[in-house]
């Protein structure tokens, strides 16, 4: 299969709000720039629900809705959008070249792209607690009730009981937007206090649904092939002491990287 080739004065890796942004500016500087999706196109925004601090939006916004008009406005000045996914990048000489495939699991390249400017905008990726059991199916539970993306998983855990591990304003958005499916949501975290802003706490404890369990770690995901998450191990870093928790779902929710 022949390869195709792109050139272009500007390419930008990845779709998320730094890219977007950078494609808006290029763009309105007639520099026709490329962006490429990326695997989420969009970025970690369209997996939010509510967003809140972002000046413009006194009501708040949903976070997919956002990213579709940070799209369309940069479409609007002459941006391309292409989902390439990107197996190389070269960077020892100019113009700098990318190779690209249709898909992560094709083999082959089908897409040569040269840039002279490259803007590497590919935000981050979720952290995992990395204990037994959170491996990705089939080796752990990964995917089989456990996940890092309640806006994206949630609905599967309708009127089933499921354990958040974190603290921060991730960990609540999480909890809250659970409360919708789950007959119970336990956030579990390793300190005594939450580190997310005042009010997401207060939003979170003023949820009958939500129970907090503090000074508590994680240590293992329980469960099979067959049934799926079936509880947690976990550890009280106080009382020091061990003890399984049941559950039927884990959201982890500790932060990117």
């Amino acid at each position: 299969m022949s390869e195709k080739e792109i050139n272009r004065k500007v390419v930008i890796l990845g779709s998320g709000p730094a890219g977007l942004t950078a494609a808006i500016y290029a763009s309105r500087a007639q520099l026709e720039p490329l962006v490429i999706d990326g695997p989420q196109p969009g970025g970690q925004l369209t997996i939010t629900t509510d967003v809140e601090n972002y000046p413009g939006f006194s009501k708040g916004i949903m976070g997919p809705e956002m990213m579709n008009e940070f799209r369309a406005q940069a479409e609007r000045f002459g941006t391309e959008i292409i989902n390439v996914w990107i197996e190389r990048v070269d960077l020892s000489s100019r113009p700098f070249t990318l190779y690209g495939k249709d898909s992560q699991d094709s083999e082959e390249i089908s897409t040569v792209i040269k840039a002279e400017t490259l803007i590497i905008s590919t935000g981050a990726s979720a952290k995992w607690l990395n204990v037994p059991g959170e491996e990705p199916a089939p080796v752990g539970l990964g995917g089989n009730g456990v996940s890092a993306c309640a806006t994206c998983d949630g609905f599967f855990f309708r009127g089933k009981p499921v354990v958040i591990a974190g603290g921060g304003d991730t960990a609540m958005e999480e909890a809250m937007f659970l409360t919708r499916f789950a007959s119970k949501v336990t956030l579990m975290h390793r300190r005594d206090s939450f580190r997310a802003s005042k009010i997401m706490q207060e939003r979170v404890f003023n949820n009958e649904k939500i129970e907090v369990v503090w000074n508590t770690e994680i240590r293992e995901i329980l469960g099979t092939k067959e049934e799926g998450v079936t509880g947690v191990k976990i550890y009280n870093n106080q009382k020091k002491e061990e003890s399984v928790f049941p559950t039927q779902g884990v959201f982890v929710a500790i932060g990117h990287k």
